[in-house]
């Protein structure tokens, strides 16, 4: 995980979301886009992203700039941890981390492929 200090973050670690509550001192919001080739399933309380088949198929990320990189290693080993990939992704020109699962494990897609809308977060 070197390079840029830019993130797309789709489900805890968004905006009013239990994560992000945790990091935001930390979480510099730069914005929100929908990212295309993506679907988003539901992991029981969190989800996860795969690349879709699909390229219709997307995901709203929140981009955010982590400057602390205690920070962002404490992010990068929860994901790990959790099982999830590290990758990169073009965001509007721009190099952007992105935590992804290689594949689906039969969970419920998110089809709104909207993290926060789906799981009530509160959007800010």
């Amino acid at each position: 995980m070197t390079g840029t200090n830019l993130f797309a973050f789709y489900g805890s670690l968004r905006r009013g979301m239990e994560n992000y509550a945790i990091y935001q001192t930390d979480l510099k919001y730069i914005k929100t886009r929908r990212i295309l080739g993506y679907e988003l399933f539901a992991l029981e309380e969190y989800p996860y992203v795969i690349k879709s088949a699909d390229a219709s198929n997307s995901v709203v990320v929140e981009i955010f700039q982590i400057e602390n990189a205690h920070t962002a290693q404490n992010i990068h080993k929860m994901e790990l941890d959790a099982g999830y990939i590290f990758e990169w992704v073009d965001v509007d020109d721009e190099k952007v981390g992105i935590y992804l699962f290689e594949q689906s494990g039969g969970n419920s897609k998110v089809e709104s492929g909207d993290w926060v809308e789906f799981f009530g977060g509160k959007k800010e």
